[in-house]
């Protein structure tokens, strides 16, 4: 009796933290902000050592390979630090290759959508 107790538990527990894993959002990202120019922000994205660590090119800032503060997942969460004391942007996983939410500035806070690039074989 105590077994089947011990597997349920340990089923039930394996079950929720597989549910509540964090998304993988490794790759090249393509930032749209409203109106945004022809273009726009991209964000490359991969997980350091446990971390995940990204780098974004601006080209209409002409700021290229710049490293990004933080990226943190919880969930289908996403907060992505730009650069310290910098805009946020919170956003939610909507599925594998696209990422919405907003972008919080000091004084506005916009729409944003990441889109994967998807590689061509």
């Amino acid at each position: 009796m105590k077994a089947i107790v011990l597997l349920i538990g340990v089923t039930l527990t394996s079950i929720i933290a597989v549910s509540r894993a964090d998304k993988n959002i490794s790759g090249t990202w393509i930032m749209q902000q409203g109106d945004n120019p022809a273009n726009p922000p991209v964000l490359r994205i991969r997980m350091g050592e446990g971390i995940w660590e990204g780098k974004i090119d601006m080209p209409e800032q002409q700021v290229y390979d710049r490293r990004v503060e933080s990226i943190r997942v919880d969930g289908d969460s996403v907060f992505i630090t730009v650069y310290k004391g910098g805009p946020v942007i919170a956003a939610k996983c909507i599925n594998e290759n696209s990422i919405r939410g907003v972008l919080q500035g000091e004084t506005a806070t916009d729409p944003v959508v990441l889109q994967k690039q998807i590689s061509k074989p």
